[in-house]
């Protein structure tokens, strides 16, 4: 694999990140799109939107497990 810094990724091969474990999101719908919370406050509208995030990070760490780059 060609490195930026050929020394540093070198180094890096055959090493994992540590375990992250999952976000747990009890309130929301996630759909995918973070939106605008907008002039007047709107709980459910906050709770979708931090939803969404966590399980889009979900999404990342799995993938990141799946491929073998993280415990």
């Amino acid at each position: 694999m060609a490195y930026l810094n050929p020394g540093a990724g070198k180094a890096r091969e055959g090493k994992q990140a540590s375990t992250v474990t999952a976000l747990t999101a009890t309130a929301g719908t996630a759909d995918g799109t973070v939106a605008d919370v907008g002039a007047s406050f709107s709980q459910a509208t906050l709770n979708n939107n931090f939803r969404d995030l966590a399980d889009k990070t979900n999404e990342i760490i799995s993938a990141l497990k799946a491929a073998g780059l993280m415990a």
